[in-house]
């Protein structure tokens, strides 16, 4: 089988690959499905990859040492430096436990085992997933894997039946991939994700067009049919990036969608469309520094909106791209150029000879890996922090939480089926209906009206309302029977009691809060709802973000990581709740005084260390500003 040479139009495709995975990164509207643009890079690389191997075999110069010396060449030399640029980075950006976890990422991807580390860690959808910086090296762990075992079945199948064995080889792999995968993607999809033997059909499919593109090879001639073939595989490509997302049952049969719209640009050849849109100059040069695109960018993405914005703007996106594609330029040019081996082999391009550049190669992966070793043994070397930072990174959440917990279990008593504490003769009474905030407002009421006796009854994720469809049921599967019970109870309450509603406000939940706010008032009831608390986004935590501000000496350090309007539904929320004779408690004055802050500005101590319930310091603090603005009636 020939090789057919160099293609500029599989420039092109790289180049729609790597810009649509770049466009989902950077949160690009209409680009929610690019993540399968790494599909795309596995289908090309199956295809190449079969080509280079199947002519060498069939002209009997195929060699393994040779294969895997251009492998080692072509994909290590640049991602060692980039990893070594992430961790020179990290060691200024991230707080020690964030720099451990890097360099634990790094050993992974330097070993080319990346998605088995992931596959570890997270799920690639989890929203603590945006903060590993070399997340996107889980591809690189199964292109890896795949280079290092296809060569041996390629070359078994070839010797046993030739051509034919190779083709059948293919097949196989690609029917049996496709059914696993199905079954795999719907009982255990991250493995199906992170795994590379469930990842080995994509390869074969781009295998399988090697074949393919010679069968093609009269159709191509034909230039309406090879254009509209063209315009049908970039159809393909940019409907499943448009319209996939990561609640579909993926990969599976569904990524057969843009992995044959990839097959199909490969097949049509250097048709007319191809040329205009995918052989262009631009989408030449993209492609040719593709690799360094891939590499480059995440990294970037993620040290920007971790430390200076987490709500990019336009022109800010735009500031990004153009450094990415600054940054990949440089990378492809000094590094992943110079280290590509020239057709003879016995050379780089930068004319290094093959072994000096695999000492070199080696000699970087091993002090890399070392010094990654270093800084997860030295515990992300925390004496490079300012000493009041240092006492921040102390705090651990999980503490705070039991021991609130423990105070409701040991003060709230008896423990009932659904409300715990009792009624008091001489007492008011306040019965506190919560998600997981139960705890830290059960210190925050009995702070605030030691005259009255708090009863609770709280589960997480299962806001108080009537609704049969609200509760997350990961967290808390009985949720509507709960609301039932605890809601029941309040409306038979006696006319005296007081409640307090409190859950994690949305404009999703609007109606139903209200709803239930109406009904309780209707009934009679005393209500307070408790307001809206997020200030900050989910993936900075408050003790992050206070040390920041000390690390960087930049008191408005948390504005940088404030939610879209925080406090929005404040005014919607007060005057529609208070309308219904209900009173609406405002969460800002805790949090703002000019200046949004997570500190109590007389002591400095943080009034919360999850950004979403507050600490026992904090809730104490909300009990203080509870009594002083919001007296019982």
């Amino acid at each position: 089988m020939p090789n057919t040479g160099y293609r500029k139009e599989i420039d092109g495709l790289r180049a729609i690959a790597v810009l649509v995975i770049i466009f989902f990164h950077m949160k690009i509207p209409g680009f929610r499905g690019g993540f399968i643009g790494v599909d795309v890079f596995f289908v090309v690389s199956g295809f190449l990859i079969t080509q280079i191997i199947v002519s060498s075999l069939e002209t009997g110069q195929f060699s393994f040492r040779d294969f895997y010396i251009r492998r080692v060449t072509r994909i290590i030399p640049a991602l060692a430096f980039t990893v070594a640029a992430v961790l020179l980075c990290s060691l200024y950006l991230q707080p020690p436990q964030a720099l451990v976890h890097t360099a634990q990422q790094s050993i992974f991807a330097l070993l080319s085992v990346s998605n088995v580390f992931f596959w570890m860690e997270s799920n690639y959808w989890a929203p603590s997933a945006e903060k590993f910086t070399l997340l996107h090296t889980w591809s690189l762990g199964v292109e890896e894997q795949f280079y290092l075992v296809y060569p041996l079945i390629l070359f078994a199948a070839h010797r046993l039946g030739g051509l034919r064995g190779v083709v059948t080889l293919l097949l196989l792999t690609l029917g049996v991939g496709i059914y696993v995968s199905e079954i795999a993607t719907r009982s255990h999809p991250a493995a199906a994700f992170y795994f590379a033997p469930l990842r080995f059909y994509e390869f074969a499919l781009g295998g399988l067009g090697t074949f393919l593109v010679l069968r093609m090879h009269g159709l191509q001639k034909i230039p309406w049919f090879s254009g509209a073939i063209t315009l049908l595989g970039v159809l393909l490509i940019l409907v499943s990036a448009i319209y996939f997302n990561s609640l579909l049952p993926l990969p599976g049969v569904l990524i057969l969608l843009p992995l044959s719209g990839a097959l199909l640009i490969i097949l049509a050849g250097p048709s007319p469309s191809a040329r205009l849109l995918l052989s262009n100059p631009l989408m030449s040069w993209l492609g040719k520094v593709s690799y360094s695109l891939y590499l480059v960018h995440w990294p970037i993405i993620v040290f920007y909106r971790q430390d200076f914005e987490a709500h990019p703007s336009p022109l800010q996106l735009a500031g990004l791209f153009a450094a990415t594609l600054v940054a990949a330029g440089l990378l492809n040019r000094y590094v992943e150029r110079r280290f590509r081996l020239s057709h003879g082999g016995n050379l780089t391009a930068g004319g290094m000879p093959t072994r000096t550049a695999l000492w070199y190669t080696g000699g970087a992966v091993l002090l890399i890996s070392i010094v990654s070793g270093i800084l997860i043994v030295a515990k992300g070397w925390p004496s490079r922090m300012p000493p009041a930072a240092q006492a921040l990174m102390e705090i651990d959440p999980g503490v705070d939480r039991r021991a609130r917990r423990q105070y409701l279990e040991d003060t709230c008593t008896p423990a009932g089926a659904v409300f715990c504490g009792e009624r008091t003769p001489g007492k008011r009474t306040i019965l506190l209906l919560a998600d997981s905030r139960g705890t830290d407002l059960y210190i925050a009421l009995r702070e605030a009206y030691p005259q009255a006796n708090v009863m609770v009854a709280f589960a997480p994720g299962c806001p108080p309302t009537f609704s049969p469809t609200l509760g997350h049921r990961i967290f808390f599967n009985q949720c509507p029977e709960f609301n039932q019970a605890r809601l029941k109870e309040a409306l038979d309450a006696p006319e005296h009691d007081v409640i307090f509603l409190a859950a994690d406000l949305s404009i999703r939940r609007e109606k139903a809060m209200f709803d239930t706010v109406r009904r309780l008032r209707a009934a009679g009831k005393t209500v307070f709802l408790l307001g809206e608390f997020a200030i900050a986004v989910p993936k900075k935590s408050p003790i992050d973000i206070a040390i920041g501000a000390l690390r960087f000496r930049d008191e408005r350090y948390l504005e940088r990581f404030l939610v879209e309007e925080p406090f929005r539904l404040d005014g919607d929320y007060a005057e529609k709740i208070n309308a219904l004779g209900a009173v609406y408690v405002s969460n800002k004055p805790l949090f703002y005084d000019g200046r949004y802050h997570f500190d109590d500005r007389q002591t400095g101590n943080l009034l919360t260390d999850d950004g979403v319930h507050l600490n026992t310091f904090g809730a104490k603090k909300f009990g203080q500003y509870l009594r002083s603005n919001y007296p019982l009636p």
